[in-house]
């Protein structure tokens, strides 16, 4: 029952995401997580669990090296090594990108990336 990540992008594309966890952090309750290097036509396990059952609603980001994004609206701090952090951290290093909200709808699902 894992979430997984879909490069259907004629190109390696690096992602990460963010999802609920309560208590991250005494003033966090989300958790972010990547970079995952995805080659062209390529699936990952990004969350072994059961997705659906932490939160229907997460966010992701991903780009490749040409400049190509798949983002929305949704600000967030990362750092541009891989990276495990409650979404409160951050630092000096680290750049903001727009992330999608997508919604979990199976407990095993995959977000593709067109």
């Amino acid at each position: 029952m894992p979430l997984r990540f879909k490069n259907h992008h004629d190109r390696e594309i690096w992602a990460m995401f963010e999802r609920y966890q309560p208590n991250c952090s005494s003033s966090s309750n989300w958790f972010k997580a990547g970079w995952w290097k995805i080659a062209p036509q390529e699936s990952i396990v990004v969350y072994g669990g059961n997705p659906q059952a932490v939160n229907p609603i997460w966010y992701c980001y991903a780009f490749d090296n040409d400049g190509t994004e798949w983002r929305d609206k949704f600000q967030e701090s990362v750092p541009h090594k891989a990276f495990q952090w409650c979404s409160n951290v951050s630092d000096p290093s680290c750049r903001t990108i727009l992330m999608t909200e997508f919604t979990v709808t199976a407990p095993d699902y995959t977000m593709n990336f067109r």
